[in-house]
């Protein structure tokens, strides 16, 4: 008897002709379906398609090699249940040379195959962490030394401001933090001029109100939630009266249309007194949730406080324009940084992982209008992968995504980019990863029947209710 799929993973594993983003939460048989989309996908599809018309990404080589493994199992009991089927037997081929791989491993062998294209030495080698953590020290410490040669005003304003003591170490940490972070964007230095225009841009109180009111509404979610769990039988209603009062001081500050006024309302705003009244027929469970979540939204108001309204507008403006000087001399501190470096890493004829990504980004991708878009490179791979499959995409980067966007038909109006994973598990941030990528697909793409379509699998089969309801009640 054939396994029983639900409706959910059913679509998972039937539809095509669209980019699918599945949010597949711990123990939603998330592995298996997808294994089981690709084998119909070589067996069942009119016409079916060769596995090695498949890019399937997974965020490490051991997930990568699981994968390899499962689908080549899976091709191996079908064969025995089909002997002789010479697709099938083509297949169990193919599987050894199947784009089944880290993004990684993709962009080096990208690089390998048009070296020529950006005029590197199809010799080179992968730097050693040790190696290079050693050649960054080394360029930093020649970068400063040619700037205090220089003797440039803004610099040495710069050192005074963040420098600490006798020791260049923290500057040092600011230049190569900004350098890491820059590098997860498609076009770096375009990021870094853009940080820039951010400080003398006449946008900016535009641009500050739209993050105020963005972070205004997580403040309401939160309220509303309270209130809703006062509103229950056993809820704690002595409190509803309280998150009313909340609600309306919070309309206040969403109703504010200017940044002065915005300004007003976040510093007048009045937090009524929790009720202290008793009663024994309200959990006290859901009383001191109700209390956690309105010091959830106390402490949001506070951030937004202290990261907008911390002053008045002119004394905000004024220390953006005295900041200005301090974030053009670190941008163009990172710029020479890069390029040193850069220049360093060519004599050596070594890459490192940034480099995998910026290498294979500039041979799959080409400006136009102020716009990447896919190269003829590119072109070369859209005719070859029916689809292309993005395991684990809540720990991709933008760099990643324009790379992984380049080999799909997107830009041809064909949609065949299937991606899977669960934002709930993003922990690579601290590695530039972009879990808003998985969330602003996770907020536009339809439960309908749409092109860009998402399907949540939200069951678990891996754990026992007990551990389920535990878990789902904190």
């Amino acid at each position: 008897m054939g396994v029983k799929w639900t409706s959910e993973q059913q679509k998972v594993i039937d539809l095509r002709d669209r980019n699918i983003l599945v949010s597949a939460a711990a123990g939603s048989g998330k592995t298996a379906v997808l294994v089981e989309r690709i084998i119909r996908r070589l067996t069942e599809d009119d016409p079916p398609t060769d596995v090695d018309r498949l890019l399937i990404v997974t965020f490490t080589e051991a997930a990568a090699a699981e994968m390899k493994e499962r689908i080549g199992a899976a091709i191996e009991k079908k064969l025995s249940e089909r002997p002789g089927d010479i697709r099938l037997e083509r297949q169990a081929t193919l599987i050894h040379s199947a784009q089944i791989t880290t993004i990684h491993s993709f962009c080096l062998s990208v690089i390998r195959d048009h070296f020529h294209v950006i005029g590197i030495d199809p010799g080179f080698r992968i730097a050693e962490e040790g190696e290079l953590k050693l050649l960054k020290q080394d360029v930093l410490e020649e970068l400063l030394e040619e700037c205090y040669a220089q003797a440039d005003e803004e610099f040495l304003d710069f050192t005074e401001r963040f420098g600490s003591g006798k020791s260049d170490k923290k500057i040092e940490e600011i230049i190569l933090n900004m350098y890491e972070y820059s590098r997860s964007y498609p076009l770096p230095d375009r990021w870094l001029d853009q940080c820039v225009e951010a400080y003398e841009s006449e946008d900016l109180e535009t641009r500050a109100q739209e993050r105020v009111r963005m972070r205004t509404a997580d403040i309401r979610r939160v309220l509303e939630h309270g209130l809703k769990i006062c509103e229950e039988p056993d809820g704690p209603y002595m409190y509803g009266d309280m998150l009313d009062s909340d609600l309306e001081e919070l309309g206040a500050l969403e109703r504010a249309d200017n940044f002065d006024a915005m300004y007003s309302a976040a510093a007048g705003f009045k937090w009524k007194r929790l009720s202290s009244k008793k009663d024994d027929t309200v959990s006290p469970d859901k009383k001191e949730k109700v209390r956690k979540l309105r010091e959830q939204a106390k402490s949001l108001l506070k951030g937004i406080q202290e990261d907008y309204f911390y002053a008045p507008r002119e004394v905000w403006r004024q220390d953006m324009q005295d900041a200005l000087p301090s974030v053009a001399t670190l941008t163009e501190l990172v710029k020479r940084f890069a390029h040193m470096l850069d220049e360093k890493k060519r004599l050596r004829n070594m890459i490192d992982f940034n480099d995998m990504e910026q290498f294979a980004l500039a041979i799959l991708t080409e400006e136009k209008g102020g716009e990447l878009v896919p190269s003829a490179v590119a072109g070369e791979y859209q005719d070859r992968f029916d689809e292309v499959m993005i395991d684990e995409y809540q720990d991709s980067n933008l760099v990643q995504e324009t790379i992984l966007t380049s080999v799909s038909r997107v830009s041809r109006g064909e949609y065949n980019i299937f991606m899977v994973g669960d934002v709930k598990q993003s922990i690579y941030s601290f590695r530039l990863s972009r879990p808003e990528l998985f969330m602003e697909k996770y907020n536009t793409y339809s439960l309908e029947d749409s092109v860009t379509q998402r399907i949540d699998l939200h069951k678990n089969f891996r754990s026992r209710g007990e551990v389920l309801d535990s878990v789902n009640d904190i």
